[in-house]
């Protein structure tokens, strides 16, 4: 039987907008990254996100997440910088990667990825800003 992981392609407003906060006011002492996820009743939705400065703090808050009944949908950075192994790692074997690209100008972009890690695919995907709290948009 297979069984199809669902892609998220929604991602909050509040959640969009904090990632890209974030990059704005990055210190430049840490490395910007971050995870985002759903709570396990709301899964297409990427609405929940957390700064990891240090290594340590990716199982941390992991380990407070899977007390929240929150399910890691996969990572966040710059996109010029690579992804450390480290987070890389503890991803499910299918998981979102978003790339901030900051532009001149002050432009700022979202790229998402869905990667696979067993078949090492990186496909790009669409998603769509949904409001905070919206649950029609979301099937």
């Amino acid at each position: 039987m297979l069984i199809l992981t669902p892609k998220p392609t929604y991602i909050s407003r509040s959640a969009f907008q904090w990632i890209l906060h974030q990059a704005l006011v990055a210190d430049e002492r840490y490395t910007y990254r971050g995870l985002i996820g759903s709570l396990a009743q709301d899964m297409p939705t990427i609405q929940k996100v957390a700064m990891v400065k240090e290594d340590e703090d990716i199982q941390q808050t992991l380990d407070v997440w899977s007390d929240l009944d929150i399910q890691c949908l996969g990572f966040f950075h710059f996109e010029e910088d690579a992804a450390s192994s480290e987070l890389v790692d503890v991803m499910p074997d299918e998981y979102i990667e978003l790339k901030v690209r900051l532009s001149e100008k002050g432009r700022l972009d979202l790229l998402a990825y869905h990667c696979n890690k067993s078949s090492e695919s990186v496909e790009k995907i669409n998603l769509d800003l949904i409001e905070d709290g919206q649950k029609d948009a979301v099937v």
